[in-house]
């Protein structure tokens, strides 16, 4: 049976996350808006979208979501379009799993704008199957009902996919839909990797160890 494979984007497949958390807690601190160390934490599930109205809604930043999401865009679209580099060995597996016939898909809470950018950039855009944004579901990754819709969008059963990420809100998500799971070590997120190890039913430290899995 053909493996399917859906890949987070940041911290999993681009070495995105500490460039991304600062450009959006720059914000944060341009408004003079306090945060907790968790913050990261609580960003990471909900998407540039869904940070923006964090920030309003609950942080109270003095703009709309709508204008504070345009400030993500101005200070990450090029970024996200110029700057930030695959994780090591990162295309090298992905070749060799896609020459053993495996299906690549990649699932992400940033939007196509930064996505697509990003992947192209480095080369590796043409080797998926499928590049989607939670946007394009409705849902967040962190809410279970999302994985029965991308398996449905493979034609695929649940259990026959495999979700490859670095938080640990999405490994819990899609094990709780019925999906396999494999955690990817992050530095910025190393303090739940204890956790990640015993919940995924795979965890890999440097990606190409995926292809021992």
């Amino acid at each position: 049976m053909q493996k399917k494979y859906i890949f987070d984007l940041d911290g999993t497949l681009v070495d995105s996350m500490e460039p991304a958390v600062k450009k959006v807690l720059l914000v944060l601190d341009e408004y003079g808006v306090s945060y907790g160390e968790d913050i990261v934490e609580i960003l990471t599930p909900l998407g540039f979208k869904g940070i923006a109205n964090y920030y309003a809604e609950r942080l109270g930043v003095p703009l709309t979501p709508q204008e504070i999401y345009a400030n993500f865009t101005e200070k990450l679209s090029v970024v996200y379009a110029q700057e930030i580099p695959l994780k090591r060995g990162v295309e090298e597996t992905l070749r060799q799993l896609k020459k053993e016939g495996a299906s690549l898909n990649v699932l992400t809470a940033s939007p196509h704008l930064f996505t697509d950018a990003c992947l192209k950039n480095n080369g590796v855009f043409d080797l998926f199957d499928n590049v989607w944004s939670a946007e394009d579901f409705g849902l967040l990754k962190s809410d279970e009902r999302m994985y029965p819709k991308v398996a449905r969008s493979l034609f695929a059963d649940v259990s026959d996919c495999v979700m490859v990420d670095d938080s640990i809100h999405v490994i819990k998500a899609a094990k709780r839909a019925g999906m396999s799971t494999i955690g990817v070590y992050e530095e910025t997120a190393k303090e739940n990797e204890e956790e990640l190890c015993r919940i995924a039913d795979g965890y890999v430290r440097a990606f190409p160890d995926l292809l021992k899995i």
